[in-house]
């Protein structure tokens, strides 16, 4: 595995793709028997997963943002939720790997994910601010004239923070997993690894949702402190 942001690579593009058609393929499943009677199935997850984020958007964000952006966020955390399960699946590797690995346990994707995310705080700024408003926060708050060295720290640890986060969590649960399928093949070399690998793999899936949520959140958070005026 190679940690580059310059690098190209092409297992992390697969997979990528991968998450990118479940995602695409749960969404048809779910609106291609829309009814206004009881939903089940896809629809009725879909549903439930949409007004959870949207109650949730609608706290943290201005108003006329919130429609947009919950949309965005729920379409954010279903790709991040895929893309980081995908590596703790027991499928063959791709690139000359022998276990395939998420995405974002490539620093590409979470830093993709995280330079995109940063020009949409900046839109979302000059969108709702307009320009004017968006240059006075950077310029002038919260201390005049040096204001902009203090937000410019900011907007660049935020996200190399996103992107290091995520990065960093999901390649630790993948490398701990996989170091348990190289333990000696004798009887207790198997039960460590049914019991250790187990606990581990439900541990993982657990942090993969949260690290997605956490993701979301923060973008949202971010796009909303932007787009205040208070701000």
């Amino acid at each position: 595995m190679v940690f580059s942001l310059t690098q190209f690579e092409w297992p992390p593009f697969y997979t990528g793709l991968l998450a990118m058609l479940v995602v695409l393929a749960f969404g048809l499943a779910a609106v291609r028997n829309v009814t206004s009677a009881v939903p089940s199935g896809a629809q009725n997850l879909l549903e439930s997963a949409l007004e959870t984020f949207q109650e949730l958007v609608e706290q943290m964000a201005p108003k006329e943002l919130a429609p947009n952006l919950t949309l965005l966020a729920l379409t954010l955390f279903l790709l991040l939720v895929v893309a980081n399960i995908v590596g703790l699946l027991p499928l063959p590797g791709i690139g000359g790997t022998r276990w395939i690995h998420s995405p974002t346990a490539f620093l590409s994707m979470p830093a993709g994910l995280a330079i995109v995310i940063f020009l949409l705080i900046q839109w979302s700024g000059i969108k709702y601010k307009g320009l004017g408003g968006f240059l006075v926060g950077w310029f002038w708050r919260p201390i005049p004239v040096f204001g902009f060295i203090v937000n410019a720290l900011e907007q660049l640890v935020m996200p190399v923070s996103l992107a290091f986060r995520l990065f960093g969590n999901i390649l630790a649960g993948e490398l701990v997993l996989r170091m348990t399928t190289n333990l000696p093949h004798d009887w207790a070399g198997w039960i460590v690894v049914v019991v250790v690998g187990t606990a581990w793999l439900i541990f993982s899936l657990v942090i993969s949702l949260i690290q997605a949520l956490i993701f979301t959140i923060l973008m949202v958070a971010y796009m909303s402190i932007q787009a205040s005026n208070e701000h």
